[in-house]
């Protein structure tokens, strides 16, 4: 079963990563970030296979690896120090409904309203699922490290009260 996943969605992970190379180099991603980059394009092409092999709906076939990619990028960007865009924004590339904005666009100049329409609706579905699983990890990830913020903030404030209560 693992053999003929792989034997079907191959093409698509390896492309979805060489697309996802070029990008890097295109918006000049520091050669040691590159990796990273490729690696979450990788990650989020597979979970969609995996996903749409689910039988899945398409939203939530976005959704699902734009979380997943989203707390990849949040947390490698706490470990290697960079800002989370550096990895977030290249492993959503393979997600881009680029084909189905296409075929919008191509019906509507075609004069074709109701395909136009329906190409329309699945290319906002599949925007919205990548929108919303990047914000839900991406809000969680600002709670948790303001909250630490905050807590710094509120206890240094304290401390220094007290230093000042002790030194009258």
């Amino acid at each position: 079963m693992i053999l003929q996943f792989f034997e079907k969605y191959f093409v698509m992970i390896l492309t979805a990563a060489i697309g996802t190379l070029g990008y890097c180099l295109n918006i000049n991603v520091k050669r040691n970030k590159i990796v990273y980059g490729c690696v979450g394009g990788v990650v989020s092409t597979f979970l969609y296979c995996v996903c749409a092999e689910m039988g899945l709906s398409p939203l939530m076939q976005n959704f699902i690896p734009a979380a997943v990619v989203t707390l990849y990028a949040e947390a490698l960007a706490r470990v290697v120090k960079a800002p989370a865009t550096v990895f977030l924004i290249p492993s959503i590339i393979p997600l881009v409904p680029g084909g189905r904005l296409y075929y919008t666009m191509r019906a509507i100049v075609d004069g074709d309203a109701d395909g136009a329409k329906v190409y329309a609706m699945e290319t906002i579905v599949i925007a919205l699922g990548i929108a919303v699983g990047i914000v839900v990890i991406s809000l969680v990830f600002y709670h948790i490290s303001h909250k630490n913020i905050q807590y710094k903030v509120r206890f240094d404030a304290m401390g220094n009260r007290d230093q000042a209560e002790k030194e009258k």
